[in-house]
This record gives structure tokens, sequence and C-alpha cells, in this order.
């Protein structure tokens, strides 16, 4: 029955549909009851009155509420490292049982050695922030599903190789932003950067994943906030 819905959220004018109604000023209505289900706390944002559900999918935080860490890099999301390590020699990592080819998800023969993915649920602030300073040289969109990233969806295949996503480089890392049901708008606002700026949005909750160049990671797996360290060098 799942991969039945999903399927069917993926039909080209089912997924109009959606992307309509959240649009809606109508849609606004069911702002409270997702409030409750997710039970977010809605002292750390900055607006109360939102004009649909789109609108609140992509609400701003007060930052004050995130404080910048002082390692050299930092968390670009809220949500949850889900899976991190070493790559293999093959360019291969592993999530949720799945095997995730490097080359297959930037679509080039950049080698990396450590990666990260950072799980954004439906709960979270949907806005992701640069991880240090510096800039992006390349974007690059491949991909074209919406795939849950949850459980549900690795049951289906690997919506990491299949889902929509934004490929960003720079010199050290590649930062990438893969889409999920019915979030296949994202974003980007800002390819220069300081640490801590927000690099763009996600018209839902979604992933993030940092492929690095040549950092020792040390980081533990569990829920992490926008701008707080990600690991210890």
């Amino acid at each position: 029955m799942n991969k039945f819905i999903i399927n069917f959220c993926n039909l080209k004018y089912v997924n109009k549909l959606i992307y309509n109604f959240t649009r809606s000023k109508f849609s606004r209505n069911f702002i409270p009851a997702f409030i409750r289900h997710y039970k977010i706390d809605m002292g750390e944002y900055k607006t109360e009155k939102y004009n649909s559900l789109q609108d609140f999918f992509i609400r701003n935080i007060d930052l004050n509420f995130r404080p910048i860490g002082n390692g050299e890099f930092v968390s670009p999301c809220d949500g949850v490292i889900s899976a991190a390590g070493k790559i293999n020699t093959d360019t291969t990592f592993e999530v949720k049982g799945k095997i995730v080819n490097t080359k297959i998800l930037t679509g080039d023969d950049e080698e990396y050695k450590y990666f990260q993915v950072i799980y954004l649920s439906p709960k979270n602030y949907h806005r992701f922030h640069a991880i240090n300073d510096g800039e992006f040289f390349s974007e690059r969109i491949i991909g074209g599903k919406s795939i849950p990233v949850n459980d549900t969806g690795f049951k289906m295949g690997n919506p990491f190789l299949k889902n929509k996503r934004v490929i960003l480089k720079s010199k050290d890392y590649t930062y990438i932003a893969v889409g999920a049901t019915n979030v296949n708008t994202i974003t980007i606002n800002k390819k220069s950067f300081n640490k801590g700026d927000e690099i763009g949005y996600f018209s839902f909750g979604s992933t993030i994943i940092i492929l690095y160049k040549y950092i020792t990671l040390e980081s533990k797996l569990g829920e992490i906030k926008v701008r707080e360290n990600l690991f210890k060098l």
C-alpha cells in the first residue's frame, strides 16, 4: 500500500494538485494540527501568522536560538545525523542497508574521504546553512524522483540516487540537497557565504549530504541543530 501511495503521489497531475494545495490560503487551516502532531516549539520562530502550509514549511527561525559553533565546520540544518563515516575505496558508503556510490550521487568522478547524512523530518526548520566560510564554484541538478527518504522509501530502492538533488561544490567538500516526496522544490539563494549563512531551503523536510575531501570524522549520530559543531577535528 505504501508503495502504491508513493507512486500515486509521484504522478505529475497528483504532484501538481498537492503543490497547489499546500500553497493555497485554505491549507493554512491545517497548520495548527500540523504543529500539534509534530510538537513544534513555535517560540523559536519569528512569525506566528502564515498564509499557507508552504509558507509555514519554509518559516524563518530566530537564529538567536541557533548560535554558530566554534568548530571548523558547523551543521547545515536542524535534523538527525542518520549516517556518517569513512567512504570506501570503491567510492561507496552505506545508509539503511543501501549502498550509495558517490559518483552516481554527484554525477562526477570526484574522490572523497568522509560523509555525513542529515535527515530533516517534517517537524524541522527547513532552511539550510553554510558549514564554513567559502563559496560554491559549481551547481548541478540531477535526478527527478520524489521518493521518501525514510524507511519506506529505502525499501523501494535508494532515494539518494533517484531523487532530485542539487549538487554544490566547494574546494573542501560537496554539499548535496536531496529532495523527497513533494519536496522537489529546492531553492538555492547564496553561493558565496560566511559560516552559518542561509544557503537555501526545501519546501518540506528532506536530507542534506556532505562529502568531505580531507577531514577526520568523529561525529556522533543523533539530533543536531543548524550552526552547531558537526564534529571535533
